[in-house]
């Protein structure tokens, strides 16, 4: 993406600052504060009973982490670069959300559970569209932020608001790396909130 900037020189030694928050805010670790929060405030009422709880961290959480596993300790995944990363990355995430997707809607979840998942699916495949058709890279951390905020917010109150401004760190972050543009990470945002917007209306209107 010629649009992008050049990365601001990080020390070699210890991740810098930048680093550190675009790891600690990755999609995953959302996902899971998302699905905890929830149980924990709304109980049967988010997902359907413990084991449903469990399943949604591992299909959102722990399945889309096991690409960088894979090429962390395998040099010859390893040195295909972070662009193959990603998008092993982005295949094993889609492929959580629409097993979750699957065990909520005929495995007898609750309504929440089925906007939950409805709305990682449909973000994942907006993201992969613009990945893999268009060639655009919209910010995947950004998406993974925003959409568990817009949730957490319609779901338990504004309190949560506030957290949407995890999104101006993570922003300068990913441009001072040179992993996305602004445009990329409001872009990113935008999918998530939308996508949220439209399963919290649409999965009570269908009765699903």
């Amino acid at each position: 993406d010629t649009g992008r900037r050049k990365p601001v020189p990080q020390c070699h030694h210890l991740p810098g600052p930048d680093k550190i928050i675009r790891v600690v805010t990755v999609p995953p670790v959302f996902a899971a504060l998302l699905a905890t929060i929830l149980y924990i405030a709304m109980g049967d009422a988010a997902f359907a009973n413990r084991f449903h709880y469990a399943e949604a961290v591992f299909s959102l959480s722990l399945l889309p982490v096991v690409p960088y596993a894979l090429c962390a300790v395998i040099p010859a995944l390893k040195k295909r670069g972070r662009k193959f990363e990603r998008t092993v990355a982005l295949i094993f995430s889609v492929t959580g959300y629409f097993m979750g997707a699957a065990f909520a809607f005929f495995g007898g979840g609750v309504q929440v559970e089925k906007v939950m998942f409805a709305t990682y699916l449909c973000s994942g495949l907006l993201l992969a569209i613009l990945s893999f058709i268009f060639k655009y890279r919209a910010s995947g951390h950004a998406c993974g932020v925003a959409g568990p905020v817009a949730m957490l917010t319609a779901y338990l109150g504004a309190a949560f608001l506030p957290a949407a401004l995890l999104l101006v760190p993570i922003g300068i972050s990913s441009v001072r790396l040179g992993r996305h543009t602004v445009l990329q990470v409001i872009i990113g945002s935008a999918v998530s909130v939308i996508s949220f917007g439209a399963m919290y209306l649409l999965v009570p209107a269908l009765g699903l």
